[in-house]
């Protein structure tokens, strides 16, 4: 039995190059795709507008497509890509634990998100960290408590949702407790189904009675559960998330271009494995789609051919993505208001700051920064982070000084000159390079303060521990924040221009 194209599109969400919608993406809109997702490299240079020219040409095509963005806020952002984001990330939110306020920003985050065209964010990260060096999850999740993170994870879904926008779970059923990255390996997590339901499970199953319209799956093997990825997984995405946990709305995977899925199962494999499984929106990533699709199409009737895959089960996927794409149409939203609303970022930031030893100065001088350079995780990109920008909008930087990773720690020299100074580190308790080059500068300047952007400790420091500023995250917000605590200064006007 033959599938029609529009029926298999009806299930995919590719991703185009350029900064503006190639015309085979556009072709593809009109064959019943069902949406896009954005990448940072799809926003226009400069002063250019996404909904004038990315999100308006391909909703003159299809008014109800999904339109996709990567948007948590704090290390994880696409609408600031090139500033860093105006608000603070999930640890931030969780550490100050308020879920009114969780539930603000996430209704702040989808207004901006409206306000561009985005109609689908991939948020937030229902992730329990309870691994505190997993190299992926750290500061995208509300913390190491399964509590907390439910309850928090319920107040961002309905946040986004209040604003006319679909929240994504994710990684179901959990990547807080992974030693690798999933971009680069495939996790293997070793919980039996009693520790995953006690640890993993708890927020997913809030945010599902919050409402979430979306679940999007982790390239992550249970090997206690199934040899295969919970992606490709049938136990668990029809299993255990289906059957087990009562969801009824639209299951997406992570991008199939990750290199543990597509090393092995090649884009139209895996493609079908997802859909048998139970997934009913392929994501393919950032990976320009054009030559993709059609070898997606041909996996798909191979796999009915053959009978691996049946055409109700994709009818079935294709049904549920058509129900989102109906709530989540920005015709249904009119007259709702639009962003922006950053204010609610920089006050969340400067709540979630915690001060060790670090007292308010009392003269405003301005600082000397020297920021350790590190590299980031593929899902942070490369977006900016430091206290430079933000010192400079207060008129309080002295001089600003870049550590490329890996410098000898005996080569880094401390600014010349009078004035405080400020180290800038990501994570350094798990960076030995970091911890040495603060090693060396300290003993020429005892006096420096470090301010960790990183994950901040879960338990109070020892008295006597070195002067410490934990910003909980290194979004432009959590920047400001730590910007403003330094200098004595208060950021005036919005940190978005």
């Amino acid at each position: 039995m033959r599938a029609d194209i529009s029926l298999v599109n009806a299930c995919l969400l590719p991703a185009y190059a350029g900064r503006s919608p190639a015309d085979w993406i556009l072709r593809a809109a009109e064959a019943g795709l069902a949406g896009v997702g954005l990448f940072g490299t799809n926003f226009p240079p400069g002063a250019g507008s996404l909904r004038e020219e990315v999100t308006g040409p391909l909703r003159a095509v299809r008014p109800d497509l999904l339109i996709a963005l990567d948007e948590e806020g704090g290390d994880v952002t696409r609408l600031d890509y090139r500033r860093g984001s105006v608000y603070p990330g999930s640890h931030a939110l969780g550490a100050v634990d308020d879920t009114g306020l969780t539930r603000e920003v996430g209704a702040a985050i989808a207004r901006d998100l409206r306000a561009e065209g985005v109609n689908l964010c991939l948020g937030p990260c229902a992730d329990v960290n309870s691994r505190p060096d997993n190299p992926i999850i750290g500061v995208r999740s509300f913390g190491d408590r399964p509590d907390l993170v439910a309850r928090h994870t319920a107040a961002y879904v309905r946040g986004v949702q209040d604003a006319g926008v679909a929240a994504t779970l994710k990684h179901f059923p959990g990547h807080g407790d992974t030693r690798t990255d999933s971009h680069a390996e495939l996790p293997d997590v070793d919980r039996d189904a009693a520790s995953l339901d006690a640890v993993d499970l708890p927020p997913f199953r809030a945010g599902i009675a919050a409402g979430a319209r979306a679940v999007m799956t982790g390239h992550i093997r249970l090997s206690r559960l199934d040899g295969l990825p919970a992606t490709l997984s049938r136990r668990i995405v029809t299993g255990l998330l289906r059957e087990q946990l009562g969801y009824r709305g639209v299951v997406l995977t992570d991008a199939l271009e990750m290199a543990p899925i597509v090393r092995r199962w090649g884009y139209g494999g895996a493609a079908v494995a997802a859909l048998a499984a139970g997934a009913d929106l392929v994501v393919l990533g950032a990976t320009d789609g054009e030559k993709l699709l059609p070898e997606v199409h041909d996996a798909v009737q191979e796999a009915l051919d053959r009978g691996t895959l049946t055409l109700e089960r994709v009818a079935e996927a294709a049904c549920r993505v058509a129900s989102l794409r109906a709530w989540a149409d920005p015709g249904r939203r009119a007259g709702q208001p639009d962003g922006p609303s950053p204010a609610v970022g920089l006050a969340a930031a400067r709540r979630a700051l915690w001060a060790h030893r670090v007292p308010r100065p009392a003269d405003g001088r301005p600082l000397h920064t020297v920021r350790l350079a590190t590299v980031a995780n593929l899902a942070v990109g490369e977006a900016p982070w430091g206290l430079r920008a933000p010192l400079l909008g207060l008129g309080a930087l002295a001089s600003a000084t870049d550590v490329e990773p890996g410098t000898d720690p005996a080569a880094v020299r401390a600014p010349a000159g009078a004035g405080p100074l400020a180290v800038v580190v990501r994570d350094a308790a798990r960076d030995p390079w970091q911890l040495a080059v603060l090693r060396a500068l300290r003993a020429r300047r005892p006096d420096l303060v470090t301010v960790d952007m990183g994950l901040a400790p879960g338990g109070p420091l020892p008295g006597d521990a070195p002067a410490t500023l934990f910003t909980r995250g290194a979004g432009l917000a959590n920047a400001a924040a730590a910007a403003e605590y330094l200098s004595g200064r208060t950021w005036r006007g919005p940190l978005r221009t």
